[in-house]
């Protein structure tokens, strides 16, 4: 019995892998695809991501999966489900949209904002349709949104917490790209948090980049 059992778990091992590794082909293909489709170049979700989103050596992804530590929204990989499916593949790579477009006050204010409906609805309004049978049903949400005159409840993806004072202007006018902190958000069909964005994270960034470390920097005033 003993033995039947190590063989069946061997065979289930075996055949997880060759899964695992089929998918991974399938997932290299389709983003290959996608990248000689659009001339985008696919380089994964992580790359260009600071110090590979760890704060440091030890910073390792279970740590923030025990309440210990901080929530699971806190946590590299979290990725939630939102009221209305957002592809920035389809915005970004097919339609060649820069992220200002949609995302103005970034280099304006202190917070990045997610967009208001009226910059949704000056493409969508009368005429940019879904070609999916998906995307129209994810249009028309957006339209009874805006009708109702109710803002859409996306769920905030990097989260941060209360007492930390993140200026989005002053990094933005100081060089950093958007690709150090959140990933390539041009490949994600739906975002992901790539990055810890733990204290130990940003201070080595500062560090490195010769930033002010002060505490007021990032726990005073904006």
């Amino acid at each position: 019995m003993i033995k039947k059992s190590r063989l069946f778990l061997a065979g289930a091992c075996v055949l997880a892998l060759g899964i695992f590794v089929l998918d991974s082909q399938g997932l290299l293909n389709s983003r290959e695809a996608v990248a000689q489709a659009t001339g985008y170049p696919a380089a994964g979700v992580r790359a260009g991501v600071y110090n590979d989103g760890q704060a440091a050596l030890w910073d390792l992804n279970i740590t923030d999966h025990f309440h210990y530590f901080g929530p699971e929204q806190r946590a590299r990989g979290y990725k939630p489900t939102q009221p209305i499916n957002f592809s920035h593949v389809i915005h970004v790579q097919q339609n060649k949209m820069e992220c200002q477009y949609c995302h103005w006050s970034v280099g304006k204010a202190s917070y990045a904002a997610i967009p208001e409906e009226e910059t949704c609805m000056g493409c969508h309004g009368a005429l940019v349709a879904g070609k999916s049978e998906q995307g129209k049903k994810d249009i028309e949400k957006l339209k009874d949104y805006y009708n109702r005159g109710e803002p859409i409840p996306w769920v905030k993806v990097h989260v941060m917490p209360d007492h930390v004072k993140f200026n989005h202007k002053r990094h933005v006018k100081a060089g950093v790209s958007c690709q150090e902190c959140h990933g390539q958000i041009p490949e994600m069909e739906k975002v992901e948090r790539v990055s810890s964005m733990k204290m130990g994270w940003c201070i080595s960034c500062h560090r490195e980049k010769g930033a002010s470390i002060d505490c007021l920097t990032c726990h005073g005033h904006r």
